[in-house]
């Protein structure tokens, strides 16, 4: 094994020792890519030494490659066979690959990942991903571009519910240098090189020219969105207390089911800065029974946001997305979800 090998083992060893980790199961998502395919390696050898008390190998094969996604797939059943761990496997349908609902390939197949790693981890799983500084970096900035509030800047936490990413600040360099000096086997997905998606031209053309300008850009830039998003959840703390928020059983009509309403004080929402106000808004639609939140843009937030503001407190109700509705009036500003009954 190599030194750099080594250095990855003990870097993640060093973060499990204040985790209670007794009698809960390691599953790493693996898409047989340099990056996951080390991070399984290095499980593999903290499960030998006993650091981990059960590990499982997860693979989503989403069949848009075709013989490269089999590839993909058999060479990851290889690595959790060669380790004697489970390998855990799901598979998009064709169903799925119709149903992509206007969803970008990237945010389609995260979904997906998403969704069976949840119903996989029922029993106190921890799912281990192996994003780095590098990922997290290009999310911060592509976030930035597109329009983010300043807790949504910090784009990925170490520890998210059962996501676990100990490598989140951990440079790609580093992890890279440790796989060739071992001479590891791995697989590479073609799409990494197309400059067609936008994270493509951010890791492959944007971060390497901003971080051959200031080195240590890396760290100082996810040091800020740590930063901004502690901020601004204390400022959203104290925010909640002021507008008086809180959560009412929603009232069936013959449209609507609505199981919680988050409901605030209109003229306190009001009186806030655009930015904390905005806070507000995004916490209550998250608040709902709503599934999706991808129209939860500033833009729509600010709709909402001048109507509360407005003199004539007329009642202003916005769709966001698929049954996620926000409204301001009558002294109140309300969030809530609706469907359509069965039948």
């Amino acid at each position: 094994m190599s030194n750099k090998f080594s250095d990855l083992i003990s870097f993640v060893e060093s973060k499990i020792t204040g985790f209670p980790l007794e009698k809960r199961r390691v599953i790493v998502a693996c898409s047989g890519g340099v990056d996951s395919t080390a991070l399984f390696r290095v499980f593999c050898e903290l499960f030998k030494a006993k650091r981990i008390f059960s590990l499982a190998l997860f693979h989503f094969n989403y069949g848009l490659r075709g013989e490269e996604s089999e590839g993909d797939e058999a060479f990851c059943e290889a690595l959790a066979r060669g380790a004697s761990v489970p390998f855990l496997v799901a598979r998009a349908s064709e169903k799925d690959r119709q149903d992509r609902q206007g969803e970008g390939i990237q945010e389609w197949a995260r979904r997906l990942r998403r969704e069976a790693l949840t119903k996989l981890a029922v029993n106190g799983e921890i799912v281990a991903l192996a994003h780095h500084a590098d990922d997290a970096a290009e999310t911060v900035v592509m976030r930035m571009m597109r329009g983010t509030s300043l807790t949504g800047m910090r784009g990925m936490a170490e520890w998210d519910g059962l996501w676990w990413r100990p490598w989140i600040r951990l440079p790609k360099a580093d992890i890279i240098s440790a796989v060739e000096e071992s001479a590891m086997l791995f697989r590479e997905d073609s799409t990494n090189a197309q400059l067609d998606y936008a994270r493509n031209v951010v890791r492959h053309h944007v971060l390497p020219a901003l971080f051959r300008l200031w080195p240590a850009g890396r760290e100082k830039l996810l040091d800020l969105a740590d930063d901004a998003a502690s901020v601004a959840e204390y400022a959203l703390e104290k925010a909640l207390e002021d507008v008086r928020f809180e959560l009412k059983a929603g009232t069936p009509d013959q449209r609507t089911i609505c199981d919680r309403m988050p409901v605030c004080d209109q003229s306190k929402l009001a009186a806030l800065p655009d930015a904390v106000a905005l806070a507000v808004l995004a916490h209550m639609a998250r608040s709902t029974a709503a599934g999706s939140w991808r129209q939860l843009s500033r833009q729509n937030l600010m709709k909402v946001l001048r109507a509360a503001r407005a003199v004539e407190k007329q009642r202003f109700v916005l769709e966001l997305s698929q049954g996620l509705y926000l409204e301001a009036g009558s002294g109140q500003v309300k969030a809530w979800s609706a469907r359509l009954p069965a039948g």
